[in-house]
């Protein structure tokens, strides 16, 4: 008996403790037992101007900060985890309306920090899905914390080396020397390493 069938008989609350304590099964089962609440969020905040596999992803963001950020002494998770999902959407939708910020518009994108060997995988299937997007999510968020820590050419830095231009791509791009463009990437891994929970750092690689 694999460990996630284990797990389908525990609370809501139960699975999150254990995605707390880096259990990636359990945030698995999360995911896909609020896939539906995430979906009819979004249906009912849908926007002209924005793709509904963005608000998806959006709100699958807000799902996970939930579960990392819930105490039980307070509320139930399910309401909590509600608001969550809520609040992730409308400060997304608020900020696609305004228009304010393309690069970070363009930085939402399902595959930011996917692998090469992610596209080797053959066949497909709902639990497929639903760890892919729990790490897409992940990574989302991951990403957007790494960003309020740099400045405006900071980001454009990072924004290319995540897209895998090279150093000397980066440079032409941009305008700036080998040094600033190094001196960022090391910033990041410094920002990854101090400031990112570490239980997020683990489930998002134990997700690939």
């Amino acid at each position: 008996m694999s460990v996630k069938h284990r797990l389908r008989a525990k609370r809501n609350e139960e699975l999150v403790n254990l995605a707390q304590a880096g259990l990636k099964e359990a945030l698995d089962l999360i995911v896909e037992r609020y896939y539906p609440m995430v979906c009819k969020i979004c249906s009912k905040y849908y926007a002209p101007w924005a793709e509904f596999d963005d608000m998806v992803q959006s709100a699958l963001v807000g799902l996970i900060k939930a579960v990392y950020y819930y105490q039980p002494d307070r509320s139930g998770f399910t309401s909590f985890a509600w608001r969550s999902v809520e609040s992730e959407l409308k400060s997304f939708l608020t900020f696609l309306n305004r228009k304010k910020n393309k690069l970070l518009t363009d930085a939402l994108s399902v595959d930011l920090l996917a692998s090469s060997e992610d596209s080797e995988e053959t066949g497909y299937s709902f639990e497929d899905g639903v760890r892919s997007t729990a790490r897409d999510a992940l990574a989302e968020m991951i990403v957007e914390r790494v960003k309020a820590f740099l400045n405006e050419i900071e980001i454009d830095i990072f924004q290319m080396w995540l897209d895998g231009f090279s150093y000397e791509e980066i440079q032409q791009a941009l305008g700036v020397n080998f040094k600033k463009v190094d001196n960022t990437v090391q910033k990041v891994k410094r920002v990854v390493k101090e400031k990112i929970d570490p239980v997020i750092l683990r489930s998002f690689f134990e997700e690939r």
